[in-house]
């Protein structure tokens, strides 16, 4: 749900799987290029600030973990976002409020792209907490919450830092979802994503679980090479 007033949508959809508590289901590839992984786990402001923001945190626990030249307020919570284009790396983290602007989740996304000689690597990685009751979305499922979420984040308006935060992300939704069983359609018009879904890598590890407290946690990876011209 939004600050605003105005919830998550609820997107019309068949029945999903939905995994019991405490329990997840994986799909893995074959990953070349391990030590560009490596580059995804160094830590950067947007990790450490998804390490100290929680679901139900209030705006006084929360209001100062993001530093603000490269953090902004949006019509569904917080969005933090920075390009390090020496290093070719790009990190997000969106932030969603429910209407008493406690958390009602978080998502981390980041995508390095590096090019030598005549390989290019790309390494992406996202990972987020939704909690389905603070985002109004508990009768739906986890995989109707993320297209929920995800309509909601191409939808909102605002500057180009929170549109591209937001392209990322739900680019990143996307290949979660073509990678779930049974899932043949995402239910969205991923026209609109453009050069984000195009950036992310397809094919990845993709994990959804139900932990203790209810809430989704949610995760996918993926490294890509591809040679190219010189």
């Amino acid at each position: 749900m939004t600050p605003g007033g105005r919830g998550f949508r609820r997107c019309a959809a068949g029945r999903e799987p939905r995994p019991p508590d405490g329990r997840h289901l994986s799909f893995r590839m074959a990953l070349t290029g391990a030590a560009v992984l490596t580059l995804l786990l160094l830590p950067g402001c947007a990790d450490w600030g998804y390490q100290r923001i929680h679901i139900g945190q209030t705006p006084r626990e929360y209001e100062r973990v993001l530093p603000q030249e490269h953090a902004r307020r949006t019509g569904l919570g917080l969005c933090y976002y920075k390009q390090d284009r020496v290093g070719g790396r790009t990190d997000t983290l969106l932030v969603l409020l429910a209407h008493d602007r406690r958390v009602a989740g978080k998502v981390w996304a980041t995508i390095t792209e590096r090019r030598g000689g005549r390989q290019a690597a790309t390494s992406y990685w996202l990972r987020g907490e939704l909690d389905p009751v603070l985002t109004e979305t508990a009768g739906a499922g986890p995989i109707d919450t993320l297209r929920a979420i995800a309509a909601d984040l191409m939808s909102d308006p605002g500057e180009k830092l929170t549109r591209d935060a937001h392209a990322l992300v739900v680019a990143g939704l996307v290949r979660l979802m073509e990678r779930w069983p049974h899932v043949r359609d995402t239910g969205l018009v991923t026209a609109s994503l453009g050069e984000a879904l195009a950036r992310v890598p397809a094919g990845g590890v993709a994990r959804l679980a139900v932990d203790e407290r209810g809430a989704y946690l949610i995760e996918y990876r993926q490294v890509a090479q591809q040679a190219v011209g010189r």
